[in-house]
């Protein structure tokens, strides 16, 4: 409020009711009203004057503080988002994202230091106050230790990023338990700041309010003997813009407390208030009976969307997500968003198991439906775990780790389903654990991993055609550890991006050090996953691994499967026409076990098709002979090369060439060779002798 805006009005209502003797108003009887005594008349504008004047001053003043204690809260709140940035930048930087993660470290921790000091100290140059109660000054005691040990480690994994050295997954997991903990104390400083705020608005209300009522008694006073329509007006002004302040104040609590259980972006609870909404479902579940499920759902590569459209679309996308959870629900039952595209789902009163089941499949048919979001028409699905009270845990804490594993193993399965939480995926989660560490050790170290080539020959000329690269790895605790265990970790971990670099650079060193060996001019196959692919780096990383190696890039040839083509196929077709163009030749491998279609074959630059050797290990007569025959047709049709998989007896061999393939793989010809044992068996004349059956791949 201003204050000479409300003294110009009282001047104004002063000067309205001023009045020469002349025009006093006179009663029925002819005689005039008595003068009223001067003195008084201007000691009661005096008192009003005086009242609004510091009225005024309080309210100017609380307000400031009001505005204040917006900004700390806010500040405050923004503690725990610096925290859980810094957390995924040391993920990101765990995986290799290089400069920009650092960075993002860098400025998140240099951001929540400086805070943390205005908040501790004050900063009035931003509006931060340093007077501190005891109660925050006790619980800022209890934030030190968890904000020191956060800063430590978080600044050894931004020394080790800067030195361009390997940031170890135990630091990380350290960090993100540094984190958790100081989250949570920063949330209960949260919590305080609101409180003291929200009892300094309830004392100026008290205080307006006295101050309100003693100017009316004056104007009621007044009105009796003088201005009664001017004191009228007077009071009303009053009112209303005292109303108008305590509406805003009111309005400003609301939106922190808002803010402090709400998620800003989906209107959902968040982590906090889903904690309470969760133990209360369970305490409510042991004091009646009946189960409590607890969804974890988890957006199938939702990274990719952002990556690919923007951080702006991909928010767009989480709300529609967010809205299609709320009505695949009961209105009783609790959603949340805990994480960037992590919600959890409370259902109460069940009695069955299934039920939960049931509700997981309806919210994943829900959200398979596309999205429109900024002129693009999107899919995404997602996977969830289910663990459920008293059957898989007793406490919030369990259920949400146990129902986090389950997620895991939905994910594993091969996504957009869902997954029942149960005491073997605990296991397979310390497995997988171990895997995790054990692979990422292997790659820094890069003494663990090795490459196998096994040859693929030419009946018709009796010459070895060329390689493909096998990665093995030789555990220390485990011994070898084929393909199909180690690389699906790999994937879901990222962990494929630098082990599919370091496969690429090493098959093609190696080919290079054949060829000035003198072998003869054999080419090479390395196997690309989708995440090499969707990253939409691939074709700058074969040009380097060619450079590096100085390999003529016709003697390359890069493998993709039928699922890797048909994830994004526009980002597909762009990358295979510029191998095409750098000179690298494409094979699709394991042809006929995914979704491709003539359109594919047809619009994609690719060379060679690879038989998947389930239709081979099948072809023993006319009836099931008829797959293999017609993938063949096809691939002479559009002029294409074709290569059976897998051939691993001398009759498979024969029907294979009476249907037209002379192009083969298997051990029928050769088990995957070391590296020195390659350029025997390529130089000596090709005599295929059956081998064993076993598992390699």
């Amino acid at each position: 409020m201003n204050p000479d805006r409300v003294l110009a009005g009282f001047a104004t209502d002063v000067a309205d009711n001023q009045r020469t003797a002349d025009d006093v108003p006179k009663r029925p009887n002819g005689r005039s009203v008595p003068r009223r005594p001067l003195g008084r008349y201007v000691m009661a504008l005096s008192a009003i004057a005086l009242l609004a004047i510091a009225s005024t001053v309080l309210t100017s003043t609380a307000l400031a503080r009001q505005e204040k204690d917006a900004g700390v809260v806010s500040t405050a709140a923004n503690q725990i988002l610096l925290s859980q940035q810094i957390s995924e930048a040391a993920r990101e930087l765990e995986v290799g994202k290089g400069a920009m993660a650092a960075g993002v470290l860098r400025d998140s921790l240099n951001q929540l230091t400086k805070t943390h000091v205005d908040l501790l100290f004050g900063d009035e140059a931003v509006g931060i106050p340093g007077d501190l109660s005891p109660e925050l000054r006790e619980l800022y005691a209890s934030l030190d230790p968890h904000y020191a040990a956060l800063v430590s480690r978080a600044s050894g994994i931004l020394v080790l990023a800067e030195s361009e050295l390997v940031v170890p997954h135990v630091q990380v997991e350290e960090l993100a338990a540094d984190a958790e903990l100081y989250e949570t104390a920063m949330s209960s400083i949260v919590f305080r700041y609101q409180t003291e705020a929200e009892g300094r608005v309830a004392n100026l209300r008290v205080l307006e309010y006295g101050l309100l009522s003693i100017t009316l008694i004056v104007l009621l006073i007044e009105a009796l003997f003088l201005f009664r329509p001017a004191a009228t007006a007077t009071r009303r002004r009053w009112e209303e813009q005292l109303q108008s302040h305590i509406t805003e104040r009111e309005d400003d609590q609301r939106r922190m407390s808002y803010l402090a259980r709400f998620d800003p972006l989906t209107g959902l609870i968040n982590r906090f208030m889903f904690s309470d909404r969760l133990q209360n479902a369970i305490s409510r579940a042991r004091r009646d009976g009946g189960l409590v499920s607890l969804m974890f759902l988890d957006l199938d590569e939702f990274k990719a969307v952002n990556d690919r459209f923007g951080h702006t679309t991909g928010d767009e996308l989480l709300q529609q997500v967010a809205e299609r959870l709320q009505l695949a629900v009961r209105e009783s039952d609790t959603v949340a968003r805990i994480g960037g595209d992590e919600f959890t789902i409370v259902l109460e009163g069940s009695q069955r198991v299934e039920d939960a089941g049931h509700v997981a499949t309806k919210i994943l048919r829900a959200l398979e439906v596309p999205y429109e979001v900024g002129g693009h028409t999107l899919h995404i699905t997602a996977s969830i775990g289910i663990a459920l009270y008293p059957v898989d845990g007793e406490d919030a804490d369990s259920l949400l780790r146990d129902a986090d594993i389950a997620m895991y193993s939905a994910k594993s399965a091969g996504r957009n389903t869902y997954q029942y939480f149960t005491p073997e995926l605990r296991e397979q989660t310390s497995e997988r654990l171990f895997l995790i560490d054990g692979l990422r050790r292997a790659l820094d170290s890069g003494r663990e991993l090795d490459l196998m080539y096994q040859p693929f020959v030419d009946l018709a000329t009796g010459r070895v055609l060329g390689v493909e690269a096998l990665a093995r790895w030789n555990h220390p605790d485990l011994g070898l550890v084929y393909p199909n265990r180690f690389v699906p970790v790999a994937e879901e971990t990222d962990l494929i991006i630098p082990m599919g670099e370091w496969v690429l650079h090493e098959a093609c060193r190696q080919l290079k050090e054949w060829h000035k060996d003198g072998m003869p001019e054999i080419t090479v196959s390395v196997n690309v996953s989708s995440r090499q692919l969707s990253r939409g780096n691939l074709v700058e990383s074969v040009d380097a691994a060619l450079k590096t190696a100085e390999l003529d890039p016709r003697f390359l040839e890069i493998e993709l499967t039928e699922g890797t083509l048909g994830d994004d196929t526009e980002l597909a077709r762009r990358t295979l026409e510029r191998l095409r163009e750098l000179g690298v030749n494409v094979s699709i491998d394991d042809f006929g076990t995914g979704y491709s279609s003539l359109s594919y074959l047809q619009h994609f630059p690719i060379d060679k098709l690879k038989i998947d050797k389930s239709f081979v290990k099948d072809v023993n007569n006319n009836e099931t002979s008829a797959l293999p025959a017609a993938i063949i047709g096809l691939a002479r049709s559009l002029d294409l090369d074709v290569i059976a998989e897998g051939v691993e007896t001398a009759e498979q061999m024969r029907l294979l060439a009476e249907l037209g393939c002379f192009k083969m793989q298997g051990f029928l010809f050769s088990r995957p060779l070391r590296p020195v044992d390659v350029a025997p068996f390529v130089s000596e004349a090709f005599k295929p002798q059956p081998a064993p059956l076993a598992a390699e791949g």
